[in-house]
């Protein structure tokens, strides 16, 4: 589907659908809309007046308009009150127009910005747009011998009035799309089975991306993190035939913003079965999305760097696969990672925090101005928080807030929790400095604390803990089921709050 943006005119004839955006509190918010007609504006004052149509969040209304010359029915979405108005609700109009549009069978559709227009700026309105229609028409078909989805929409115009406002929008949908698609490649990453995504093959992913991006790439292999002494990465990839790998990407920046760099960890489990801490096999096949943050730090590094944001920027993703071969690590083992830290391993389970732990004690090397993790870590997290909210840990409020903020304007939403020092003794080892679980509960904030050991050379540190919400079991307005992507725009929204 091609998206294009045009400043409107009568000449540019007829788009099958018109998708039209409406307040609960209209009081004439349509009429500045110029694609509406003076009719088709009275048929959606008599819909609400009738309350056929009440124009709630997420509501639809589909009109029938053969006396619209710029349309031949117009969709029109409801985006609630405009006191909660927020550019989350601009995109899920532009899914569900899409998913409208498709059910037509529609080969073209229009979407009028001006309608949309309140409280955010043309451009703002029109990246939400695009990124809405791009997330909601993503699929993952590649293993399909006959793929079930027929694209009959071939293209969407983004509407406006104003010659001047062209460029701003133009590069509004530019950044959109080029953050819509890292996204994407993120889900692609995850979604892909166990037996293709190997740690060497996810290596080699994002090598290719890399080359493709103007990125810089080092691939660490066994040995390398042997000698490095990661054991935290030896240890739970000891029971795998398929070895680690430790990725390390980094923006190319002529001219930086910051002199120190921001430094993305992501976890990546590329299969998960607990180790001799055997997961139960009901729903064990979604273990291959225990990779999802190292596929989050990636898609992120690809925008960062299409985007040209002048913050230097280091993305680190430790891959393992975590199986209970002969030689696997066992419950009771001792490791020492690689910041010198020995740690118990009580259960094979609670592995993804041992690789992050050689990761992130590895960026010290950077000396960043703050460091982030992002992990499907702990179930305790999916039960706290279900699939709609991510967790938040950290050491600096300030930076917590920021990172806070920009998923909020991504659209993706995380809520703190303490790192209180009284859950430090819930982690501490009897025969080794830590534990690698918690004596008692708290399971997610726990394993913030046990994080919290390795990051302790960053003033500015944050845990995002995703295991809720990297991917769907059923569809969501902004993804089918499978992996969602989160994290990824979160983090360039994150690296642009530098800029701003």
């Amino acid at each position: 589907m091609k998206i294009e943006c045009r400043v409107f005119k009568e000449s540019q004839g007829k788009s099958e659908v018109l998708v039209v955006g409406c307040f609960e509190e209209n009081k004439g918010h349509l009429v500045r809309s110029a694609v509406l007609d003076r009719a088709a504006k009275k048929e959606i004052e008599k819909a609400l007046s009738s309350k056929k149509f009440e124009a709630k969040a997420d509501e639809g209304f589909f009109l029938p308009a053969p006396f619209l010359k710029s349309a031949g029915s117009v969709f029109v979405v409801g985006l609630g009150k405009k006191e909660k108005y927020t550019l989350e609700r601009v995109r899920r109009a532009a899914a569900k127009a899409l998913s409208q549009a498709k059910a037509m069978r529609a080969s073209s559709m229009r979407f009028d910005l001006e309608s949309f227009f309140e409280k955010f700026s043309l451009g703002e309105l029109a990246g939400a747009a695009v990124e809405g229609a791009r997330l909601a028409g993503y699929r993952f078909e590649r293993y399909k011998s006959k793929p079930n989805s027929k694209q009959t929409l071939k293209e969407a115009e983004l509407v406006f009035a104003g010659e001047k406002n062209l460029p701003v929008v133009g590069k509004a949908v530019r950044e959109a799309e080029i953050v819509s698609e890292a996204v994407c490649f993120a889900r692609d990453l995850a979604n892909e089975p166990a037996n293709v995504m190997t740690p060497a093959h996810l290596a080699e992913a994002a090598k290719k991306m890399a080359s493709a991006n103007g990125l810089a790439c080092r691939i660490l292999g066994k040995e390398e993190i042997k000698r490095l002494g990661m054991g935290g990465v030896l240890a739970v990839s000891q029971g795998s035939v398929n070895p680690p790998r430790f990725v390390i990407l980094e923006n190319k920046v002529p001219k930086r913003v910051h002199p120190k760099p921001l430094v993305l960890v992501g976890k990546g489990i590329t299969f998960d079965t607990g180790g001799i801490s055997i997961k139960p096999s009901n729903d064990m096949d979604k273990m291959k999305f225990d990779m999802c943050g190292a596929a989050a730090v990636m898609g992120a590094m690809k925008a960062i760097a299409d985007l040209k944001l002048p913050v230097k920027v280091v993305g680190l993703t430790p891959l393992c696969e975590n199986m209970p071969g002969s030689t696997a690590q066992r419950p009771g083992d001792i490791i020492r990672c690689l910041n010198g830290k020995t740690v118990e391993v009580l259960n094979t389970d609670a592995e993804g925090r041992l690789i992050l732990a050689d990761a992130l004690s590895y960026a010290a090397r950077y000396k960043p101005m703050a460091l982030v993790d992002i992990a499907t870590l702990t179930g305790a997290c999916a039960v706290t928080f279900g699939d709609v909210v991510s967790g938040l840990m950290g050491t600096d409020a300030s930076f917590l807030e920021r990172v806070r903020k920009a998923g909020e304007k991504a659209g993706e939403r995380f809520w703190e929790l303490p790192l209180y020092e009284e859950y430090g003794e819930f982690i501490r080892g009897t025969y080794a400095d830590i534990q690698n679980i918690s004596k008692k509960s708290a399971g997610t904030i726990t394993a913030g604390m046990f994080l919290k050991e390795f990051a302790d050379h960053a003033s500015s540190w944050a845990h995002l803990d995703v295991a809720g919400t990297a991917w769907a079991d059923s569809a969501k307005p902004l993804s089918p089921v499978g992996a969602t992507g989160v994290g990824v725009r979160l983090f360039v929204e994150l690296v642009k709050s530098y800029i701003e």
